[in-house]
């Protein structure tokens, strides 16, 4: 009887297992998650595994064995909870199928209004304020340097949300 399961996968090979899966004709889902982040020095939009390394599948154990399941490339071993792999309800896959979060900033990435710190550059060590970006590659930072405000354009590289 065909039921879902979930997979630790192997670090960084999750994409692989799940194409070596699906030509074994297992069913995969992996939810995913558009995620703001600032890659190098640019604020662009990636698509995340919502579970990094983990997989769910949907297949028939007494078609396909476990075995064959946890020899696949990539795969780790099935989550368990005792002896057997542990059965995902299907109304959380169905949850999760139907979740399509988009637009959630990376916690990394500062807002206006954000304290910061300078982590590189003529000002290291000052903490400052995120005011807004400045392009792609600079953002605006309102530093206080001798009890006066001043803004300042800044790498983004070169400072860190606190």
């Amino acid at each position: 009887m065909q039921a879902w399961y979930l997979l630790y996968c192997k670090r960084g090979q999750l994409q692989r297992a799940q194409e070596h899966l699906e030509r074994q004709s297992v069913n995969c889902l992996m939810p995913t998650i558009a995620l703001e982040k600032i890659i190098r020095g640019k604020r662009t939009m990636v698509s995340e595994p919502l579970f990094p390394n983990y997989l769910f599948i949907e297949f028939d154990p007494e078609v396909i064995h476990t075995t064959t399941i946890s020899a696949t490339r990539g795969v780790n071993n099935f989550v368990r909870f005792g002896a057997l792999p542990t059965i995902v309800p299907s109304a959380v896959i169905h949850q999760l199928s139907i979740y399509k979060p988009e637009g959630i900033t990376d916690p990394e990435t500062p807002h206006e209004g954000d304290s910061v710190l300078i982590t590189d550059g003529a000002f290291e060590g000052l903490e400052a304020i995120f005011t807004e970006p400045d392009g792609e590659a600079r953002s605006m930072l309102l530093l206080n340097l001798l009890n006066k405000q001043v803004l300042q354009s800044v790498k983004n590289t070169d400072f860190q949300k606190i």
